[in-house]
């Protein structure tokens, strides 16, 4: 599983330096937060104003947040501005502002990978590696074009397609996982967990039900469920390559010591 080789980042997210914290310590006065000012600019992200905002960027956190105050006001539209207007005003300081531009960001961006970048910022306290992957080894095409779009950052578009296959194939559990993973939101976990939970009591002998949802609580924080399920995953087909997944991420818990191996 590619993107949890830094398994160890679960046990240190809660002191990342996110939006949402830093709001509560808002000074009076406020100072610039950032040492180095970069743009994002997403790939696949279409934007007419990306050399305005590299131009703003160049100008130092205040300047820039000023800068792209008007650009951001006349496109509210445009995730690629919204999201830099948002960085330039936490990097000037103005923290309860540039929240509010992230969130406007990813209600404008939520097929794009700003949405997810959004809610890594807004949420520290879940883990910083994107969205929980959908692993699926399988040939139903459907799931793997899912999986294209989640690569992409596309996770609407990624919601979509699972969607579809979970109403074309009821019984299939690997399509109602997907369907209820595409759901993920770190602003509302029920939307996946209300899915997911009750697979567990459909699909019993399910292995892709067991890792997901251990999946899922890996990247909010819930170690103990976590380990839970995902030694149930391993059980169900140690050698499956599921249960390998399963396997790798119970051994990185006890690598970083939030865990351990035992059966």
């Amino acid at each position: 599983m590619r993107l949890l080789v830094g398994l160890a980042a679960v046990a240190a997210a809660a002191a990342v330096a996110g939006v949402v914290y830093a709001t509560r310590q808002d000074p009076r006065q406020p100072t610039a937060r950032c040492r180095h000012l970069a743009p994002t600019i997403a790939a696949g992200v279409a934007s007419p104003h990306v050399q305005a905002i590299r131009d703003a960027f160049a100008l130092g956190p205040k300047r820039a947040a000023v800068a792209l105050e008007t650009l951001a006001q006349q496109h509210p539209d445009d995730p690629v501005v919204q999201f830099n207007d948002a960085t330039a005003l936490y990097c000037a300081g103005y923290l309860d502002d540039a929240a509010v531009a992230y969130r406007q960001a990813k209600r404008v961006g939520l097929d794009t990978v700003y949405r997810i970048d959004v809610d890594n910022l807004l949420h520290p306290q879940y883990f910083q590696l994107g969205y929980p992957p959908f692993e699926y080894f399988g040939a139903d095409p459907l799931l793997i074009q899912g999986q294209r779009y989640q690569r992409q950052g596309r996770m609407v578009s990624a919601e979509r397609v699972w969607a579809r296959a979970a109403r074309l194939r009821p019984g299939s559990a690997d399509a109602q996982v997907a369907a209820a993973v595409g759901r993920f939101d770190m602003d509302d976990l029920t939307a996946s967990f209300s899915r997911l939970g009750p697979l567990v009591r459909r699909f019993p002998r399910s292995q892709s039900v067991r890792l997901h949802l251990g999946l899922l609580l890996v990247w909010t924080g819930q170690r103990e469920l976590a380990l839970k399920e995902l030694r149930a995953a391993r059980r169900l087909g140690p050698h499956t390559k599921l249960g390998q997944e399963a396997d790798r991420l119970l051994q990185s818990f006890a690598a970083a010591g939030t865990g351990t191996t035992k059966r």
